[in-house]
């Protein structure tokens, strides 16, 4: 990614429809038809996610993740850089489902990089 995309990323990433909230949560992650990998979900919101990946993918993937208590919600990547992802959901999940989430899930550290 050269400066432009990334200058771009940042501003798109200030503009987000919702605060993401920093977790860590190992999920499995998976386009259609392939076998899942397992990755780790750095910050999420109903609307979309940041997670590392063993795996590169171009913007644009379809995807699907599992997460814990919520199950298999479509995304697609927005961003790949390095070994991480940025997705939205295609449809944003229940608030209450989300929230049953992150009340069983340890809270991320601010300073955590993983």
């Amino acid at each position: 990614m050269n400066a432009q995309p990334l200058a771009q990323h940042i501003f798109d990433v200030e503009k987000r429809r919702a605060a993401r909230d920093a977790v860590s949560i190992r999920a499995a992650l998976h386009e259609p038809s392939t076998v899942s990998h397992e990755i780790l979900v750095g910050n999420l919101s109903p609307f979309g996610f940041m997670a590392i990946s063993p795996r590169g993918y171009r913007e644009g993937t379809l995807v699907r993740l599992d997460l814990p208590l919520i199950g298999e919600v479509n995304a697609r990547i927005v961003w790949s850089l390095s070994d991480r992802i940025g997705a939205e959901f295609i449809r944003p999940f229940d608030a209450r489902g989300y929230r049953e989430l992150l009340d069983t899930t340890p809270q991320k550290a601010g300073n955590d990089t993983d």
